[in-house]
């Protein structure tokens, strides 16, 4: 095999690998989104910064590897790329992803729970006692004014 040829596949390979890279990062940004609830507005910001960032990351790619010279078989490497990874590893990828940016969720409420958990006491005991007063005085309030 002509060296040409070799590098041409080697770069077609490359391109693959860049295009399942891509995707695994889009996982990475929805399994984020799964964690975190967004509004419609940053979702989009999210999407543009997204784009904008695999745009100078492709460029970089090609113009390294291939000295700016764009060919037809490197789009579709990294679609083909993209498609192998979304169809074999990406929705395990999301759920593995979500499950583990949880925890420290999970982990982080628990010590709030925890830590909050004297002030929340300490409320519901104040507000016991303080709803008894109020009532004992409109109780008496209503009585005084029974009698006129």
């Amino acid at each position: 095999m002509s060296t040409f040829i070799h590098h041409e596949l080697l770069l077609f390979i490359r391109t693959v690998a860049v295009g399942a890279v891509l995707l695994l990062c889009y996982d990475l940004l929805r399994a984020l989104r799964d964690v975190f609830a967004h509004s419609r507005k940053i979702t989009e910001a999210e999407d543009l910064i997204y784009w904008l960032c695999c745009t100078v990351f492709v460029f970089t790619e090609i113009y390294r590897t291939n000295d700016g010279i764009l060919r037809f078989f490197m789009i579709l490497g990294i679609l083909l790329g993209a498609w192998i990874c979304h169809v074999t590893i990406s929705t395990f990828f999301v759920k593995c992803c979500t499950r583990i940016m949880e925890i420290p969720v999970i982990v982080l409420k628990f010590l709030i729970k925890w830590l909050l958990f004297p002030v929340r006491r300490c409320k519901l005991f104040v507000c016991k006692y303080v709803k008894k007063e109020r009532l004992a005085n409109w109780g008496i309030l209503r009585k005084k004014r029974r009698k006129k």
